[in-house]
């Protein structure tokens, strides 16, 4: 009998101990789960006051966004640029586009400024108001018109299917040739200035209005046709 009780204290105290090391062992294993594990909420349930909310949107790398600023510059029919932002827009790249195209706006204006009063005799000063104004008018922009559109889109019920952060990114891609476009503009002569300037538009625009056409192929061909022009002007 007491041989009988030393073997059940013995094998007890063994399975306590096996007890407490898998409990141990889970404890650890419950601290090293990677954010995104079962049990941690995910960005897309995440409240849109949260910063996990709008992680998801700068959760690119650099061959993703050199990708698409590519295919932003590239005015062709087969283009599917809104392929390539689905299923996962960003905000990461349309936002770089945009501080970018603030400073070289602004900068050279202010080049443009300093050649054309080469000779004057008054002194060129640099003109700090075109940051601000490069500013204003571009995030303007990119905000307002992108959410008008998906806003509109929403209100009418309509079958294109257009998020918010889908058409931010769209818009702020659309303005990548203008990076490269308004360094040029620094040349002193206005008429090499004009067919830069037609040559942007006409590029960026035909990507945007191309994409947004395709977008509206579900609707009514004349709203569809509208909503294009409208889009096309503003741009």
């Amino acid at each position: 009998t007491s041989c009988w009780q030393s073997t059940k204290a013995v094998v007890s105290t063994q399975s306590t101990g096996i007890a407490v090391d898998s409990d141990t062992e889970l404890d650890s294993t419950n601290l090293l789960k990677p954010e995104g594990a079962e049990g941690s909420t995910s960005p897309a349930t995440s409240a849109f006051w949260s910063l996990e909310f709008y992680q998801q949107f700068f959760n690119v790398n650099d061959e993703i966004v050199l990708d698409r600023l590519l295919h932003a510059c590239l005015p062709l029919p087969s283009n599917d640029f809104m392929g390539k932002l689905r299923p996962s827009p960003d905000i990461y790249g349309p936002l770089w586009v945009c501080i970018t195209l603030v400073f070289s706006t602004a900068i050279s204006g202010n080049i443009a400024d300093f050649f054309a009063s080469m000779g004057d005799e008054t002194e060129w000063t640099y003109d700090f108001k075109k940051v601000t104004i490069a500013a204003t008018v571009i995030f303007l922009y990119v905000t307002t018109v992108p959410a008008s559109l998906s806003g509109y889109l929403w209100w009418r019920k309509s079958n294109t299917e257009l998020k918010l952060v889908e058409s931010l990114s769209l818009y702020g891609y659309s303005l990548t040739v203008f990076i490269p476009a308004s360094i040029l503009l620094c040349i002193n002569h206005d008429w090499i200035r004009w067919i830069l300037v037609l040559v942007i538009i006409g590029t960026s625009g035909a990507v945007l209005t191309l994409t947004i056409w395709k977008l509206l192929a579900g609707e009514p061909r004349q709203m569809a046709l509208i909503i294009t022009v409208v889009l096309a002007a503003l741009h």
